[in-house]
């Protein structure tokens, strides 16, 4: 993909996630300050004269069957916008929790950030990413300092935050995570897509495992 091409798709892309997360702070208020934040940031973003290097990683072989889950549901075109750019994106992991997790779970999850860190738009405050994992993988009991919300593509992933049940969530709804609120995620028959925000209160903390 030539510079005007992909400046092209990341601009479809830009204005899609600006209308995607407007029509949530509209849908969700009690989202709207954290969710406005990234809409600020993308409305100012530009792409870098040049781009860092595209990265795959094993994760990504399951994002034909995620983007496949995300056709007809409410964040379709959304998903629609990110395939036709994701071959310009960079894939990373949090490598910390290879220790812990192992490379099995590491091999089976990726994220790929708009905003933020190893990213196409470098901040040190705010991440805006998409991110995916496996079908029948659990992602432990963690925290952060940072606020999150993740906005799901579709799929019967389970969602818990500190010691409630874990539940399904509709596609799009946005699941909120406050600063040091532990949560943990465990797909099951489908993979998990989501988009992600991020807004840290200073200079990115990632996050870490509850032991």
């Amino acid at each position: 993909m030539n510079n005007d091409e992909a400046n092209s798709q990341f601009k479809n892309l830009q204005n899609e996630l600006i209308k995607f997360l407007n029509n949530r702070a509209e849908a969700f208020p009690a989202q709207a300050e954290p969710i406005n934040t990234i809409i600020n940031e993308l409305n100012s973003a530009s792409l870098p004269d040049f781009l860092p290097e595209p990265l795959r990683l094993p994760g990504c072989r399951h994002l034909p069957a995620a983007l496949e889950m995300a056709q007809g549901g409410p964040m379709s075109e959304l998903a629609n916008v990110f395939a036709a750019f994701e071959p310009c994106m960079r894939w990373i992991r949090t490598e910390h929790y290879r220790e812990k997790l192992g490379d099995e779970y590491m091999d089976n999850y990726c994220y790929t950030n708009v905003l933020g860190y190893d990213a196409l738009i470098s901040h040190d405050r705010v991440i805006a990413t998409f991110f995916i994992i496996g079908s029948g993988r659990h992602y432990p009991r963690h925290h952060h300092e940072a606020e999150e919300i993740y906005f799901p593509f579709g799929g019967d992933t389970l969602w818990s935050q500190d010691d409630k049940p874990a539940t399904l969530r509709p596609a799009a709804e946005p699941i909120h995570n406050t600063p040091w609120l532990p949560h943990e995620i465990t797909t099951q028959t489908t993979p998990l897509f989501t988009f992600c925000v991020w807004i840290s209160p200073g200079p990115i903390q990632l996050a870490q495992l509850v032991e």
